[in-house]
């Protein structure tokens, strides 16, 4: 049996580069769905269910990172690949953190390259929603939900997570009241993947968690001095 195609959304105004990247993401087994303006998007994602957005950063006059972080409120586990010619730390950081990419590509790019990202996480999302294993993890007095990337609070609110988010609080998680090193972390957050490893970045996912964690939980994320991150029960301690 053929293994079923990887489902790519791909938006971006720069037609000649969009129909270049559907002819080698196709040529590599992808099943692409290009757009080259905003409109339509969200029903596109309706319609077709992805398993990525490639998502330019300035479409047009929209900016992307802008509707990316709209669309991620209705699909929070849909990765988004960001792709750009603009270079800048401060607008990767923009879309890393508040539109909930996964990965930030400068261009000019090579196919290779973005079938590695998209390969990597459309293989890490179909785990995590196949494993049935991933069973709900009890911690303090909240569960934490592997399948489903969330939080569930004793009055049964979801808080779900973004992908970097869920790779740091899983890695505290399965070392709940132990002390993590920032190494640990930064290895579990980019997977292994040093190149990207930010640690303003990982300041700023660290603060969202402890947001996140700050209503309805007993459960906090504390610094150790020098050491790294504790995720413990404030009422256990």
């Amino acid at each position: 049996m053929n293994e079923q195609k990887i489902k790519v959304l791909l938006v971006d105004d720069d037609t000649l580069l969009g129909n270049e990247i559907v002819r080698e993401l196709n040529k590599k087994g992808c099943d692409v769905t290009y757009l080259n303006a905003v409109y339509g998007v969200s029903e596109a994602i309706q319609k077709i269910a992805p398993d990525v957005l490639v998502f330019d950063v300035e479409i047009g006059e929209e900016n992307g990172i802008e509707l990316a972080h709209t669309l991620y409120d209705g699909n929070p586990s849909l990765p988004i690949v960001f792709i750009s010619s603009h270079h800048e730390e401060q607008l990767k950081e923009k879309g890393l953190l508040l539109a909930g990419a996964v990965a930030y590509l400068d261009k000019p790019f090579s196919a290779k390259l973005l079938m590695a990202h998209i390969d990597r996480f459309t293989r890490e999302r179909k785990n995590n929603t196949s494993n049935t294993g991933n069973q709900p993890k009890k911690m303090g007095n909240i569960l934490f939900d592997l399948q489903n990337r969330a939080i569930i609070t004793e009055k049964g609110k979801i808080k779900e997570l973004r992908p970097m988010e869920f790779n740091i609080l899983e890695k505290l998680a399965f070392h709940f009241g132990e002390t993590v090193s920032r190494e640990e972390i930064l290895h579990a957050a980019w997977k292994g993947q040093s190149e990207y490893y930010n640690d303003q970045s990982l300041n700023n996912y660290i603060r969202r968690l402890r947001t996140l964690l700050e209503e309805d939980t007993n459960l906090e994320i504390a610094s150790m001095r020098g050491m790294g991150y504790r995720l413990r029960d404030v009422l256990h301690q």
